[in-house]
């Protein structure tokens, strides 16, 4: 697919280099679960640690408020004034209940390893890495997935078009930008048909979509405090899972030259 042909959803913002590295933080486990299924596993977004996942920012809600409480006595608000008050609760309550509907697949952009990200997301010594980029993963995943950096913005002043119901997880608090995510969005609820033989594998936490490996993955690392042994493990694991990328320590292990 050549960039020119490469279409997205409007809430989803394409990174400007497509061969921007991208990276996947993960405990042993994960990465051996990952290569056994072939897969990629999509979380929904109501397991991130994250409470306000899904959520809206501060001016949305306070419009939404207005319209509520003016819209018998503001001129511009006539199409809204028969509507009843029950209807603004549903709108929040179905606004809640909708992230469970997200299920997503999280990558971090960098031209280089971080070692933020080896502490927030590895456990463990005993962690690994796997580097992509996102043209790999554009390619590799199905077009009912979505892919897009998320935007990061201050919830108490800043808002976004809350007609679309992507944008809601596509944004996160400004706090969080160091994590330069790219996020790949499968939304329970889309309709084209394309999307429902993947709705129909939707399970209680999650989805699942088999992908060719070999064409995502680029080089696997393993923590940079991880013991050399680890390293082999990892190397033998994959090799005995048919896989071919190459397994090496993290360059954060480099010892310094003085």
């Amino acid at each position: 697919m050549s960039d020119l042909e490469e279409t997205e959803h409007e809430s989803f913002k394409l990174p400007t280099n497509k061969n921007i590295p991208i990276w996947r933080y993960m405990d042993l486990a994960k990465f051996l679960s990952m290569l056994n299924s072939r897969a990629l596993f999509f979380p929904r977004a109501t397991s991130f640690d994250d409470p306000f996942e899904g959520s809206a920012p501060k001016p949305l809600v306070l419009e939404r408020e207005y319209i509520r409480t003016n819209r018998t006595t503001d001129p511009s608000l006539e199409l809204w004034k028969d509507v009843p008050d029950d209807f603004f609760d549903q709108m929040r309550t179905m606004r809640k209940d909708s992230v469970q509907q997200y299920l997503i697949n999280c990558w971090h952009m960098s031209e280089f390893e971080s070692a933020a990200m080896w502490k927030l997301y590895s456990t463990t010594n005993e962690s690994v890495c796997v580097r992509s980029t996102y043209r790999r993963l554009r390619s590799c995943l199905p077009q009912s997935v979505f892919i897009g950096e998320v935007n990061y913005i201050d919830y108490d002043k800043q808002s976004f078009p809350g007609y679309q119901a992507l944008n809601y997880i596509m944004h996160k608090r400004i706090s969080f930008s160091h994590e330069r995510e790219l996020r790949a969005v499968f939304w329970e609820w889309l309709g084209t048909p394309e999307a429902q033989p993947y709705k129909r594998r939707i399970g209680a936490s999650g989805l699942s979509i088999e992908i060719d490996l070999s064409s995502l993955i680029e080089q696997v690392y393993v923590s940079p405090t991880a013991a050399p042994w680890f390293a082999k493990l990892v190397e033998d694991m994959t090799a005995k899972c048919g896989f071919a990328f190459p397994v090496g320590q993290s360059a954060l292990a480099t010892a310094p030259l003085y």
